[in-house]
């Protein structure tokens, strides 16, 4: 139990020091690629603070597993190379069981990081890119073709969609279950108060009728406009959406007939977030256990944010080039995991056979 604790704390420490220094350098860059914004629009410094400020959660969630990496690189790194754990495997502790009580400890802190972190950053993303959105006056969505939407019977097109949900250019096409077309209807704004949509400047043209009838509104109020949910699915980045958001999405658009691929993988991709974490620990462990345990402090962190890359790298383009061909999300999440545990898993081995036996 004391080599336990003993190990967890040293993980700790390696992991708040290597956090700090990342989400250090995260906030600084995220906050000078901000001032290139300063001036437009109602976008001030006390703006790009509010913004640095409510993404700093974010910084957290994306620097997280690197951090993981690199504070076990340092700070394990620096017990490898003072013999510690040659000195723990004299006393009979297996390099197995070592490895395998870091993984276990990793894995648990991994998960009720991302847990939390699931509840909270989500909320504060999404914050803090609407305030900026609103001080910029600056459109979520601008497509001259538009942005297409369908809902239940009804395809809907949407040229501008405004932060707070404010929509501006809007064609619907309403067709009975028979798919006969029954109206066309386009509308100049559209905007979301005390739940229920605000219409202005409607023209209706409605060709179920003999003759083809056309009828003029000033305003009109209602609730079953659009579904908010359609608009958050084709607005929100993946970031701003929690687990609990992303399940919703799916069980929304399967039950209107639309593809969920893209939730799915969003979906499949928080949910593996905690191994993904543990495979770049344990892509780790070779040059803390192997023949480079007596490397420098500046190699270990060079081969640690060289791995991450990698990793990162592969993970992110193997899922969607999976979705171009038409891969199940979670065959497309699952392989490259597979693929670097494979490879982590000959690289330990390879390197422990070389230094310590």
């Amino acid at each position: 139990m004391i080599l336990y604790k003993y190990l967890f704390n040293r993980f700790i420490i390696g992991l708040i020091v290597s956090l700090s220094v990342l989400v250090s350098i995260e906030v600084f860059f995220s906050f000078t690629a901000e001032l290139k914004y300063l001036g437009k629009g109602n976008y001030n410094f006390s703006n790009i603070l509010d913004y640095s400020m409510l993404s700093l959660p974010k910084s957290v969630l994306i620097m997280f597993p690197y951090a993981v990496l690199i504070g076990s690189m340092l700070s394990l790194g620096a017990m490898a190379s003072d013999m510690e754990f040659i000195s723990m495997h004299s006393a009979g502790v297996s390099i197995t069981k070592i490895i395998s009580v870091i993984m276990i400890q990793a894995f648990l802190l991994s998960t009720v990081f991302y847990a939390i972190a699931d509840s909270i950053v989500p909320e504060f993303s999404s914050l803090a890119e609407s305030k900026k959105n609103r001080a910029l006056n600056k459109k979520v969505v601008s497509n001259h073709n538009g942005v297409w939407f369908k809902d239940k019977n009804t395809f809907i097109k949407i040229n501008e969609i405004y932060p707070d949900d404010k929509l501006k250019g809007i064609l619907m096409y309403e067709y009975d279950d028979d798919n006969i077309l029954l109206s066309i209807k386009t509308i100049r704004d559209a905007s979301f108060i005390n739940n229920s949509w605000k219409l202005v400047g409607i023209e209706e043209t409605i060709v179920d009728t003999d003759p083809i009838s056309t009828r003029y509104i000033d305003e009109e109020l209602s609730k079953n406009f659009i579904d908010r949910k359609l608009i958050n699915i084709k607005t929100h980045k993946s970031e701003t959406l929690s687990l609990k958001d992303v399940i919703r999405n799916i069980s929304y658009l399967d039950n209107n007939n639309l593809d969920a691929g893209v939730q799915k993988k969003i979906f499949w991709e928080k949910i593996f977030k905690p191994l993904s974490t543990i495979i770049m620990l344990f892509l780790a462990m070779p040059f803390i256990f192997g023949r480079h345990r007596s490397s420098n402090i500046s190699k270990r962190i060079m081969l640690g944010l060289f791995i991450g890359i990698i990793f990162f790298i592969v993970t992110s383009i193997l899922p969607n080039l999976g979705m171009v061909f038409g891969i199940t999300p979670f065959i497309n999440v699952l392989f490259p995991h597979l693929l670097f545990i494979i490879i982590g898993k000959y690289m330990l081995e390879y390197q422990i056979d070389a230094g310590l036996r």
